[in-house]
């Protein structure tokens, strides 16, 4: 089986892109890390998961061991350089090997599954309500110090077939439209998916206070 990917990343209103992607076909391999808002150095942090993914895939089997080291070389990077564990990243990763789909992730970036008429969310936000902020946060991801909040890696394999599609994406997506809307974009454009990625993102954009937005889409073929 053969795959194909798609990817459009923009800044949205932010002062800068803390979103990184890997879409590497010739590996099969795919994610999107979303440095966290509010941290520093959150660029950097994407980058060295996607970078360390890619690096450590080759010589590691399991994705979750990656992902273990992944959070100590964040860590450790963020010790060396800023004295404390300030910096961190989310992760969302999808490897397509034969006919099975190994989803990894932690944080709150999302990992979708289209088998042509459904979209289906195969990962959890990891976040909780913090009632002094109003909000919600992150408690699990890439760079955490893990005695406070215990980082939480989640790992699953499924079965795949030509003709399905996955979509990964940055909180920068979802928290601006709907899944339905993302749905309908996906129909609109499964024959130009180029176009497909981009309006994802621009339509995303567009919102005020937008988020930065980074999608990967890919197609699985014969």
């Amino acid at each position: 089986m053969k795959t194909k990917s798609y990817f459009h990343t923009v800044i949205g209103t932010r002062e800068k892109n803390e979103d990184s992607y890997l879409a590497e076909d010739s590996m099969g391999l795919y994610a999107v890390a979303d440095g966290i808002g509010g941290g520093l150095k959150g660029e950097v942090a994407s980058q060295m998961a996607v970078e360390g993914l890619k690096k450590h895939r080759p010589e590691i089997q399991s994705m979750r061991e990656i992902f273990q080291l992944l959070q100590k070389e964040i860590h450790q990077e963020s010790m060396d350089t800023l004295g404390e564990a300030l910096m961190g990243t989310t992760l969302s990763a999808v490897e397509l090997k034969n006919n099975k789909a190994t989803i990894c992730h932690v944080g709150d970036s999302r990992v979708y599954f289209f088998d042509g008429n459904v979209l289906r969310q195969m990962t959890e936000d990891q976040e909780i309500y913090d009632e002094h902020l109003r909000g919600t946060v992150l408690n699990s991801y890439l760079g955490i110090v893990s005695d406070i909040h215990p980082l939480r890696i989640v790992q699953e394999t499924m079965v795949v077939a030509p003709g399905q599609r996955f979509l990964i994406a940055s909180d920068g997506l979802f928290k601006q439209i709907t899944d339905m809307r993302i749905v309908s974009i996906i129909r609109e454009n499964l024959a130009t998916p180029e176009r497909l990625v981009e309006q994802l993102c621009e339509e995303a954009a567009h919102h005020e206070y937008s988020d930065n937005v980074t999608v990967v889409f890919i197609e699985l073929n014969e």
